[in-house]
């Protein structure tokens, strides 16, 4: 029997199942790349949902990069999320979110991140998220190797389930 959702979460119910889409990334210390994108949203009945996503290559399907986590909503408008990256990158990211209609925007920025000895540096991050029905989209900035912070990622997704 599956669980019911945690109330806090209602506001973000939509979130919930999985995306699929394109994306494309930039940065000015590499070459532009086109990526195929993988997202799910899950929950167990507690105040969090659990967050999972995965990329590759359009050309050659290789593996890109994934990440995995939480979406914590510790009070109404606000959103919280606690990611792990493979690459040896934590970070928790701070934010709102804002719910008219159909519509959820997101809005978050770093708060701490957090670096293995070989991990890239990595300085700030901030994600903006866009739900609009079954359309899910959002942007990525980052700063890190020196650079300040810049437009990483973008993608639009489908739900798929």
């Amino acid at each position: 029997m599956a669980a019911d959702l945690h109330p806090d979460l209602q506001a973000l119910a939509p979130l919930l199942g999985t995306w699929e889409g394109r994306g494309s990334g930039e940065y000015s210390t590499i070459e532009p790349f086109d990526y195929v994108e993988e997202i799910a949203f899950s929950h167990v009945g507690k105040p969090f949902l659990a967050y999972s996503q995965k990329t590759k290559g359009v050309a050659d399907g290789k593996p890109l990069h994934a990440e995995t986590g939480y979406v914590r909503v510790p009070e109404p408008g606000r959103v919280e999320l606690v990611l792990a990256h493979p690459s040896g990158v934590t970070e928790i990211e701070v934010g709102s979110y804002r719910v008219a209609g159909d519509v959820i925007d997101i809005e978050l920025a770093t708060t701490s991140i957090g670096l293995t000895p070989t991990a890239k540096e990595v300085s700030t991050l901030g994600r903006s998220f866009r739900i609009d029905g079954d359309q899910l989209s959002y942007s990525v900035q980052m700063g890190a190797v020196g650079q300040p912070l810049q437009h990483h990622l973008a993608a639009v997704l489908q739900r798929k389930s």
